[in-house]
């Protein structure tokens, strides 16, 4: 078992924007993977381009294909393992062929859950989607689940063991947590990620119009990919609050170019709205920089960060400024970027991380 098939969106088929952190996450296994000896064979999984009839036509197509081309490999490598980076929702039927169409040739199949809102989408499923979801739960070798709800969710209700594998910070990424820098004088915020409505980036235009009523100098840096007219929005909102000087947009860059952003910046605001927000690769990798985040109750975000006082329930902005303002003030971010560090250092890194994945792997040996 030295070749795995694997099934997942890794950014070529999506540009721009709609490239986030789930094919993130992808690459990051793919990497792991491939340190460790494997040989994949990427099918990267189709996206829809647009939400016209057409779009939707294509795609069906597209999915046929990429089934016929799955079968290929499958007849052509019998002793490979079939990875599927699952998303569930409107996609479970075609995951479920897939899994199916593996077993009937003995290709044995891992299920990773990925991203957030998977106990809610089953629970409020029609009884047919809780069938498909069930037969995959069950039906496949082993499950990585994004999520620790998903490991205690898969044992209460279906007694079914699986394997915890949350995103983490690639081991290149790790040096020591520089704490000088709460001497500066303007506090530096950071966003980066997709710049998109679901992830709330307007709404952190407003804190820092909360921050500039306060006369708290401040500057934010945006980092992302964006559409024109959501780009557009936040612009003029910009405008209005007078913030041309505070807000800096940077479009989108790499992560090497991030890491020099986020080993100066102090805060990390992240109010995401998404309702199928997951582990965040960016919450992730700002704490495993010092960054302390101030975030929102979306996804896993809670369980990440580990720290109530940073945890924001409603969606107000001075709610989000003010929790900035008193670490800073009461000379407690030092602290706080010391907590979050070590809160990442010791759970989600790539040396700890990829034992889960392993063991999973080595378990269909």
């Amino acid at each position: 078992m030295n070749k795995i098939i694997f099934y997942a969106p890794v950014g070529n088929l999506v540009k721009g924007f709609k490239n986030g952190g789930a094919e993130a996450g992808c690459r990051k296994t793919i990497e792991i993977l491939q340190k460790e000896g494997y040989e994949i064979l990427l099918v990267e999984k189709p996206a829809k381009k647009s939400e016209s009839k057409i779009a939707a036509i294509v795609l069906v197509f597209e999915l046929f294909w990429v089934w016929l081309k799955l079968i290929f490999i499958f007849l052509t490598n019998r002793k490979s393992v079939l990875h599927i980076a699952g998303f569930y929702l409107n996609q479970v039927y075609f995951e479920w062929l897939i899994i199916k169409t593996a077993q009937k040739l003995d290709i044995r199949t891992i299920y990773e859950i990925r991203n957030g809102g998977m106990i809610d989408t089953f629970h409020e499923g029609s009884p047919r989607y809780k069938r498909f979801m069930k037969s995959i739960l069950i039906d496949s070798s082993t499950i990585l689940c994004q999520g620790y709800d998903y490991v205690v969710f898969l044992k209460e209700y279906l007694n079914r063991e699986s394997v915890f594998y949350p995103n983490y910070i690639m081991d290149d990424f790790i040096t020591d947590n520089e704490t000088d820098r709460e001497n500066e004088q303007i506090i530096k915020l950071i966003y980066f990620g997709r710049v998109v409505p679901d992830k709330n980036v307007e709404f952190i235009i407003d804190i820092c119009n909360e921050l500039k009523v306060m006369y708290i100098p401040f500057v934010l840096d945006i980092i992302g990919g964006y559409e024109e007219e959501y780009y557009e929005l936040l612009t003029n909102k910009i405008k209005y609050y007078n913030l041309e000087k505070e807000v800096i947009f940077h479009g989108r860059k790499d992560f090497k170019e991030i890491y020099s952003y986020l080993k100066s910046a102090h805060f990390f605001i992240f109010p995401s709205k998404e309702k199928r927000e997951g582990q965040s690769n960016s919450l992730t990798e700002a704490m495993g920089c010092g960054v302390v985040p101030i975030v929102s109750t979306a996804g896993f975000n809670s369980r990440i960060v580990e720290d109530d006082s940073l945890v924001i329930p409603l969606f107000f902005a001075s709610e989000y400024a003010n929790t900035v303002v008193g670490i800073w003030n009461q000379d407690q971010w030092k602290i706080k970027s010391n907590a979050a560090y070590k809160r990442v250092i010791e759970n989600y890194t790539e040396s700890i991380v990829k034992k889960s994945l392993l063991k999973a792997y080595n378990n269909l040996n």
